[in-house]
C-alpha cells in the first residue's frame, strides 16, 4: 500500500516539477518557493483530511482541475508584470509561490481525499504528498539552472507561457 502512496503522490507532483522550472526564472529565492509550495500542499492535504466527510459527495476530478485556470492566471499576471517590470520583489514571489502551490496542491488534495476515503492513514498521507511536491519542485528548479538552460532566464515571457501551457493542459481534463 505504502507503494501505492508513493506513486499517486508522484503522480499528482508531475506539474510541481514544471512549475518549479518556471518560477525558477523569477529571479527569487528558491529554496522560498519550495517551502511556501510544499506548505501550502501540506495545509490543503491536512484541510482535505477534516473537510471529507462534509463534501465528500462534491469533491472530484473536475474539482482538481481547476488548479489550471488558476496557473493560467498566475501565468498572465507574470506576463503583465514582465511587461511593466523587469525587477521582481519577494514579496511577489511568495505571493506567486502560494497561488502556484494552491493550483497545484489542488491535485494533491483530491489524491489525499481519495486516499482518505480507501482509508490510508490521515498523518503521514498529507506529509509525503507534500514531501513529493518539494522534491519535484527543486528537481525542476534545479533543471532551469542547467548551463544549456541558463540563456532561458533571459526571455522573460517563457516562465508566464510555461505556467498558461500547464493551466491549459490541466484544464483539458475537465473535456477529456
Amino acid at each position: 500500500m505504502f507503494y501505492f502512496l508513493l506513486l499517486t503522490a508522484f503522480t499528482v507532483s508531475i506539474d510541481s516539477f514544471v512549475c518549479g522550472f518556471s518560477l525558477s526564472f523569477m529571479k527569487g529565492k528558491n529554496h522560498i518557493v519550495v517551502l511556501v509550495i510544499a506548505l501550502t500542499v501540506y495545509v490543503m492535504c491536512l484541510a482535505t483530511n477534516y473537510l471529507t466527510i462534509f463534501f465528500k459527495n462534491y469533491l472530484n476530478e473536475t474539482t482538481a482541475s481547476f488548479g489550471g485556470l488558476l496557473l493560467i492566471l498566475v501565468g498572465v499576471y507574470n506576463l503583465l508584470k514582465n511587461e511593466n517590470s523587469n525587477k521582481v520583489k519577494s514579496s511577489n514571489v511568495f505571493k506567486q509561490s502560494l497561488l502556484t502551490g494552491f493550483a497545484v496542491g489542488l491535485d494533491g488534495a483530491m489524491a489525499n481525499l481519495s486516499l482518505a476515503l480507501m482509508g490510508f492513514n490521515a498523518f503521514y498521507v498529507p506529509m509525503v504528498i507534500a514531501i513529493i511536491h518539494a522534491v519535484m519542485v527543486s528537481l525542476g528548479i534545479l533543471l532551469a539552472n542547467f548551463k544549456g538552460l541558463k540563456k532561458f532566464k533571459k526571455i522573460n515571457f517563457l516562465p508566464p507561457l510555461i505556467l498558461i501551457f500547464l493551466g491549459l493542459y490541466k484544464l483539458l481534463g475537465i473535456f477529456i
